[in-house]
């Protein structure tokens, strides 16, 4: 069993939403410059992100005139969720319902409620909040850390906001969960390293900001570029296409870029998780 990690958190920081490759991963956008990292999109003024967790299904075994035994089975609904934000923004409302923008930079408009209803892509999101260490027995007790839910497989639609005297509209987004059986590093589920074959929710602990980037290779291109600048003693982990990479060995690292020993092939997923100040 590996050491307990016991936090307790507050708010809600930073949330980021990307859309889900065919790999099950980060989905870098065609024209993406090959050494340029891509991180998702930011979803601004994020106030709140609520899960709804269905009950298990109970089935009690009566015999003898009284139940001996109860079963519970796995729910026959997914997880939902509810992200709440006070920032309106068509470029997410875009990505997450496959519509379009139109208009011009002074006139901007996008649709609500259309007839692509029922077909939104598959995305991956991950939201951030700090905590604090909260077992005792560790030295770091009452250090502030920071804890991650990235769900690997979601649909979600937007739900605008009201209007009303002196309240702030909140733009509101459901998020269905689903099924996944891919971490965000691109790496299959196994029992041996994971215990689970199928998730809908990875929880994350480090001691600073989480980031996760992606690239794809060109065959050409050993240098990429990180977006932000990672903190040097922090969790750090590279995949080329769901296989780790190891330091020295395959790649090297100075500040913000990686280097690759090996030029990476040709639509070669890159992902690269670490944390930054």
């Amino acid at each position: 069993m590996s050491a307990n990690e016991m936090v307790s958190g507050i708010g809600l920081r930073h949330v980021r939403v990307a859309l889900r490759d065919t790999d099950g991963t980060i989905a870098v956008p065609a024209g993406t410059a090959t050494a340029t990292a891509y991180s998702g999109l930011q979803i601004s003024g994020a106030t709140a992100l609520t899960l709804t967790v269905p009950d298990a299904v109970r089935i009690p075994v009566p015999g003898d005139d009284r139940v001996f035994y109860t079963w519970l089975l796995p729910p026959t609904e997914n997880k939902t969720a509810e992200l709440r934000v006070n920032k309106k923004d068509h470029n997410i409302i875009e990505l997450i319902t496959g519509t379009l923008q139109w208009g011009s930079p002074n006139r901007r408009k996008i649709a609500f409620n259309t007839d692509k209803q029922g077909e939104e892509p598959e995305l991956v999101l991950w939201a951030c909040r700090q905590v604090i260490e909260a077992d005792e027995t560790l030295a770091a007790f009452g250090t502030k850390k920071w804890e991650t839910y990235y769900i690997p497989n979601c649909l979600a639609y937007p739900k605008p906001p009201g209007m009303e005297y002196q309240t702030i509209g909140q733009m509101t987004y459901s998020v269905q969960l689903n099924d996944a059986s891919i971490t965000e590093l691109g790496q299959t589920l196994t029992v041996v390293l994971n215990g689970c074959t199928r998730l809908e929710l990875i929880e994350i602990v480090t001691d600073k900001k989480f980031m996760l980037d992606a690239w794809v290779g060109d065959n050409v291109v050993t240098v990429f570029n990180m977006s932000q600048t990672p903190y040097e003693t922090g969790v750090f982990n590279v995949t080329i296409d769901g296989v780790v990479q190891d330091l020295t060995t395959d790649y090297t690292r100075v500040a913000g870029a990686l280097t690759f020993i090996a030029t990476p092939a040709s639509g070669a997923k890159i992902i690269c998780e670490y944390e930054y100040e």
